[in-house]
């Protein structure tokens, strides 16, 4: 009985606690992702995830509410850089409608089921001269969207980078 009692305590307690975001390890050349865009100190790579890989790392309930893009971010003069979540936005193309991430925290206890590799995967919030990656999700607004633009508006830059499903 009493392990039952510390065992579910430190569950709610392990919940409870922020979790903490550790991300990805970056891809060893930012050439890995479907897209680069630089800037003269850093580099801003991205892959918009297909709905099978979606499904197979985070399960249903995030495929259909959610557009999953890995981000990485490359210093390329080895300078400190901060990595944001709000510096980012992702437009449906045809309508142009904006959106930001969502905050994946939130996410999580709105699942009728704990996916905890989500906040563990989630790009981190830090400030580094080291590569650093992870997954942005944002909310779907619209249906049917056949091309989409992650805008970039961090460390000084306005980059767009292209997103093809």
């Amino acid at each position: 009985m009493k392990n039952s009692i510390l065992l579910g305590f430190f569950l709610c307690s392990a919940l409870a606690t922020p979790a903490e975001f550790r991300g990805l390890r970056p891809h060893a050349s930012r050439a890995d992702y479907s897209v680069t865009c630089f800037t003269e100190s850093i580099g801003v790579a991205a892959t918009l995830l297909r709905s099978d890989q979606i499904r197979q790392l985070f399960g249903p309930e995030i495929d259909h509410g959610y557009i999953v893009v890995e981000v990485g971010f490359y210093s390329k003069n080895r300078s400190t850089f901060e990595v944001r979540h709000a510096d980012f936005a992702l437009r449906n193309r045809p309508s142009r409608t904006l959106v930001k991430p969502a905050d994946p925290k939130v996410i999580v206890a709105s699942l009728p089921k704990p996916v905890h590799a989500l906040v563990e995967r989630t790009l981190p919030e830090t400030a580094t001269s080291a590569a650093v990656a992870g997954y942005l999700f944002f909310p779907i607004t619209e249906a049917n969207a056949s091309f989409y633009e992650l805008d970039y508006t961090g460390n000084g830059a306005w980059l767009t980078l292209p997103l093809k499903p």
